[in-house]
């Protein structure tokens, strides 16, 4: 009877816990898990999520709440408050009231698995030096772990309404011609002639009021202040082995842990592998066998900051948001500083300026709902291209590019989430509008958004650049990134392409803005070394750091991009040519002799910015600005060196036969990060060496 008791109590624990998870492990450290059902699949996905990521997965979230004060200290103390003033918190519960169905089921059995994971991820180093452990996950976390990328990526797109106060105000009635991203010689779009509508007269421009502007604090920088990305696709009639190709390179910050956590899940009805960010259930860049698929930001425009120029107090709320800031071995509450929301919950900004109008923000990312998200968990189902593309058209988190390969041999590129519908040419820095056109919202519909399927043109790819040509219909705005790399890429895309072809794309190092700019410099510049140069970002060259500065330096004291610098150049005056010479002479003294190996330096700091935490080695960084293979950088001033903060934070290829080929970088480890193994993948990773990965 003992024993009966015994076994009934031994069955009903397990009961409770009906799955394991029991993973095996690649050369890359890649989780290889063999599930036997879709509920199986989702929770050992949260499982592992949070046996190897649970520092990451907890900082994500406690970014998005406003709380990391709590662990890291006053130094977070603006950005937990600013996120507060989001209120990305009580979007996502609102969002996780309206789930239902299997999608509902998915995200529960991922919170369950992620919380098994936590029962050992809470022995990770950055837990037990900072003396916590991670809390409950709920389902609603993950909704959040979304809106806080979904923020991140998109912010750009409203903090060029910002920037260009600025410029405003040092150009005066200068800066809309200065700074237009149109007619340069770089441009280079996504779609092109024939494959998007046109309109029939210039784009009406819209009007703004001057406004000088000083933000309060910045919001935190999560993914990439900069971030850049790379993806393309090749059919298989451009392809040698007649086979499609595939190539995805995110561009985000270069930091440890990675950003990304791969997995390769073998499911009743079939295999999946990829990319994951730790806190969300789906692959957003990798293959089932059938498609591959793979994603860039977008940059088209989902947030605004507008000035009302009605508003009354009524249609105002002032919050006083407590945070608890870590001291010592104590939390001390803050609650001394108050911000204003619309009564709809839209904040406003904490933006000074010298006039009374308020300044809101206006994010699509406010007008989510569970349908929204739905798509999502079908983007590793597609059979092809077609089934792919219209899951991505679906989707509602603003905003990413999207471009996929099948192993017919066929290819598709597709605009991910809510972007605004917009057909004249937004006013150059901050617009004055009321209320209720704040409020008003028109989204580009499924079948208006920038989407191609089985192009006559054989190839697709994004780099952050512009989605539609001047001609086009509607306007994206001018949140994108410059157009070098997308123009390299086109360049290279041009003959018939292999995986070799694909690696040295995503392994070039021309430095693309060189060739625009040095013919200008020249003019004014008696240097040898420019005219000779290859523009080759190389480890030996003595040039590139001298040239990188220059330019730093130019833009930096005149105030412009390199829009604004490219037709500055055209016309400097007397003493603008002397401060050209004095910028170089600067140049030179900065970087002395040294090359660009012993310049441009890669740290992989820990994602808290806490220097407690050193898990990585500092190498020599790679590639430049403006390179396809990016070596995005800051000058610190105190060493005299760039600090590559940007770059690949994975380079992936794949070739779609029967069986895909799949080929990988990483600049770190997947798992076990706060270990030191054998290899170093981020030596493989500058040398862009990569490894194959069997399906």
């Amino acid at each position: 009877m003992i024993l009966l008791f015994i076994s009934l109590l031994v069955f009903s624990a397990l009961a409770d816990t009906p799955f394991t998870c029991n993973a095996e492990y690649d050369d890359l450290n890649i989780t290889r898990q063999e599930t036997n059902s879709i509920e199986h699949f989702y929770y050992c996905f949260g499982f592992h999520h949070g046996k190897d990521r649970s520092w990451e997965m907890d900082y994500f979230r406690r970014t998005a709440q406003g709380r990391n004060s709590e662990v890291l200290g006053f130094k977070q103390l603006k950005a937990d408050l600013m996120m507060r003033l989001l209120n990305l918190e009580g979007l996502s519960k609102t969002i996780w009231g309206s789930f239902e169905g299997e999608k509902k089921l998915f995200l529960e059995r991922y919170a369950e698995g992620a919380n098994e994971g936590f029962k050992t991820g809470h022995l990770s180093a950055e837990f037990k030096k900072l003396n916590f452990s991670p809390e409950e996950w709920k389902p609603e976390h993950t909704i959040l772990v979304l809106l806080l990328q979904s923020f991140d990526q998109t912010r750009k797109t409203f903090m060029r309404d910002y920037d260009e106060e600025k410029n405003k105000e040092f150009w005066k009635d200068k800066a809309v011609r200065l700074f237009d991203e149109d007619h340069l010689p770089w441009a280079s779009t996504i779609l092109k002639k024939g494959e998007y509508p046109t309109r029939e007269s210039e784009l009406p421009q819209t009007t703004s009021v001057s406004l000088p502007a000083n933000l309060w604090s910045p919001f935190p920088t999560i993914f990439g202040n900069e971030s850049g990305s790379n993806n393309w696709v090749v059919s298989k009639n451009k392809s040698k082995s007649g086979k499609a190709l595939f190539a995805n390179d995110p561009h985000l910050d270069l930091k440890t842990p990675l950003f990304w956590y791969w997995i390769n899940f073998k499911l009743p009805q079939g295999k999946v592998l990829g990319a994951s960010l730790p806190g969300v259930p789906v692959v957003v860049s990798g293959t089932n066998g059938n498609v591959a698929w793979g994603l860039t930001n977008s940059y088209y425009n989902s947030a605004d900051i507008m000035a009302l120029k009605d508003l009354s107090d009524d249609d105002l709320e002032v919050i006083w948001p407590r945070v608890d800031v870590k001291l010592w071995f104590l939390k001390i509450p803050f609650f001394f500083k108050s911000f204003e929301r619309l009564k709809s919950g839209r904040p406003i900004l904490p933006l000074e300026t010298e006039l009374k109008y308020k300044l809101a923000l206006k994010w699509s990312g406010y007008s989510l709902k569970a349908s929204d998200f739905y798509p999502m968990f079908d983007l590793f189902k597609g059979n092809n291209v077609t089934e792919i593309h219209e899951v991505i058209l679906n989707v509602g988190i603003p905003s990413w590019n999207f471009v996929f390969a099948d192993k017919k041999g066929d290819i598709g590129y597709g605009l991910v989430g809510k972007t605004y519908k917009t057909t004249s040419k937004t006013a150059y820095g901050i617009p004055l509008v009321t209320l209720e056109e704040f409020h008003k919202e028109e989204f580009l519909k499924s079948n208006e958004k920038p989407s191609l399927l089985k192009p006559t043109r054989d190839y697709i790819y994004s780099a952050n650049n512009r989605h539609f040509p001047e001609d086009a219909k509607f306007y994206g705005g001018r949140g994108y990134s410059k157009s070098f790399r997308g123009l390299r890429i086109e360049e290279m895309l041009q003959g018939p392409q292999d995986i070799e072809i694909f690696k040295a794309i995503q392994c070039d190092i021309e430095a693309i803005d060189a060739r625009f700019f040095l013919p200008k410099l020249n003019q004014f510049l008696n240097v040898p070394e420019f005219k000779n140069w290859n523009r080759l970002a190389v480890d030996h060259s003595k040039i590139v750091p001298i040239y990188r500065r220059l330019m730093d330096l130019t833009m930096n004291e005149w105030k412009v991009n390199e829009y604004a610098l490219y037709r500055l150049l055209d016309n400097l005056n007397e003493e603008q040519k002397k401060e050209l010479q004095r910028f170089y002479q600067e140049a030179k003294t900065d970087i002395g002799e040294r090359q660009w190996s012993d310049v441009l330096i890669a740290n992989f700091p820990h994602m808290s910015k806490s220097e407690e935490f050193n898990f990585s080695p500092r190498l020599p960084g790679v590639g430049d600005k403006h390179s396809v293979n990016p070596g995005t950088s800051r000058w610190n001033e105190q060493h005299k060196v760039y600090d590559h903060y940007s770059g690949a934070s994975m380079r992936l290829i794949i070739e779609m036969g029967e069986v895909p080929k799949i080929y990988l970088s990483l600049p770190g480890l997947n798992r076990l990060y706060d270990q030191r193994p054998d290899f170093s993948p981020w030596e493989e990773w500058r040398r862009c060496e990569y490894r194959e990965v069997n399906f």
